[in-house]
C-alpha cells in the first residue's frame, strides 16, 4: 500500500523539482495548480523511485489519482494498482491529458471522458505581449480607453514592501465581486494565503495603480518553457484594467516563455467567454479515466 502525505505549504519545495518532468502544458502540475488547492480536494502526495504521485478527492468521483510524473512512471502506475487493488477501490485518473491518457493506456484498458470544465487555455507568449492583428482588436480598445481615462497610472512589481496592499485590495474585491460557487469562494481564501506566504510559494507579479492605488494585479510562475498565470483580479468599474494588467504580465515576465496558461474556466460562462477572447493556440483537455482491467504487471 502507498503510504501518502497530506500535500501543504511546507512541501513546496520537496515537489518543485518534479514539475519539470511534466508531459504538457498542465497547469495543475504546478506549485500553483496543486498546493492552492491542496485543502479543497484534500491532496495528498507520495514520491517513489523520483516520481511524484497526487492523490485527491475529485469531486463526485471521490478518491482518484494524477498521472505521476518523474523517472518511473510505469512502475509507480503498477504501484497504484496493486494499491488500489488491496483497498479494493476503483482504479481511476483525474485531470489527465492526451499525453498522460497515452501513458495509463500503455498499461490499462480504460473508460474516459472529457471534463470541459477543467481544461487549460494556452496562448502563444507572444501573441498576448504584442496583441497584433485584427483579432486583438477589441483588446486594444480597451487598453486603449484605459490610458486615455487613467493617465496617471502605474505598474510596480509585488515584493515583500507591497504585499500587504495587494492583501487589501482582495480583501474589497471579495465584497464587491462575490459569486455563489464554492470554488469562488475558495480561491478567494488561497489567494489570501498565497499573499500571506510568498516567502513559500515564490510567485513573481505585477499590480496596476491608478492616482497611487491598485486597481489590478497579477501572479503566476513558470515551468519549463511556459508562463501559468495563477492569479488575476482586477476593479471591472475601470473599463480596461484586465486587458492592461493581462498584456504587462505577459510582458514583463513572459518573453522568454513559449505559452501562457491561463488556466481552466472551472464551468463559469463569464470566464469562458473571456478566455476565448484572447484566442487561446490550445485548449488543453483533460480527462476522467477509469481503469477497466486491473492486471498489475
Amino acid at each position: 500500500m502507498i503510504n501518502f502525505k497530506k500535500l501543504t505549504m511546507d512541501d513546496i519545495e520537496i515537489i518543485r523539482p518534479y514539475f519539470k518532468y511534466t508531459r504538457s502544458n498542465n497547469c495543475d502540475n504546478t506549485i500553483g495548480g496543486s498546493v492552492m488547492w491542496a485543502d479543497f480536494f484534500n491532496t495528498r502526495y507520495a514520491i517513489i523511485d523520483k516520481t511524484l504521485l497526487f492523490a485527491v478527492n475529485f469531486l463526485e468521483y471521490g478518491e482518484s489519482f494524477t498521472v505521476p510524473i518523474g523517472e518511473s512512471v510505469s512502475h509507480v502506475l503498477c504501484l497504484i494498482c496493486q494499491h488500489c487493488s488491496e483497498l479494493n477501490i476503483p482504479l481511476q485518473f483525474v485531470a489527465a491529458t492526451e499525453r498522460d491518457l497515452a501513458c495509463v493506456e500503455k498499461k490499462f484498458e480504460v473508460e474516459k471522458k472529457i471534463l470541459p470544465e477543467w481544461a487549460d487555455y494556452i496562448y502563444e507568449a507572444q501573441d498576448l505581449i504584442n496583441l497584433s492583428g485584427r483579432k486583438y482588436h477589441g483588446q486594444k480598445n480597451h487598453i486603449n480607453y484605459f490610458k486615455k481615462t487613467f493617465p496617471n497610472y502605474s505598474y510596480e512589481e509585488i515584493n515583500e514592501q507591497n504585499i500587504s496592499e495587494v492583501k487589501d485590495f482582495v480583501i474589497e474585491f471579495s465584497k464587491t465581486e462575490s459569486k455563489e460557487s464554492i470554488i469562488f469562494e475558495e480561491e478567494l481564501k488561497k489567494v489570501l494565503e498565497v499573499l500571506d506566504n510568498n516567502d513559500k510559494y515564490k510567485f513573481f507579479g505585477l499590480m496596476l495603480r491608478v492616482d497611487g492605488k491598485i486597481c489590478a494585479f497579477s501572479m503566476g510562475e513558470k515551468v519549463n518553457h511556459t508562463l501559468f498565470s495563477h492569479i488575476e483580479k482586477a476593479d471591472k468599474t475601470k473599463r480596461g484594467s484586465y486587458p492592461m494588467i493581462m498584456n504587462e504580465f505577459a510582458k514583463r515576465f513572459g518573453s522568454d516563455m513559449k505559452y501562457i496558461n491561463r488556466e481552466e474556466n472551472a464551468g463559469d460562462k463569464g470566464l469562458e467567454s473571456s478566455k476565448l477572447q484572447y484566442h487561446p493556440c490550445t485548449i488543453l483537455n483533460k480527462h476522467y479515466i477509469k481503469v477497466t482491467s486491473k492486471r498489475c504487471e
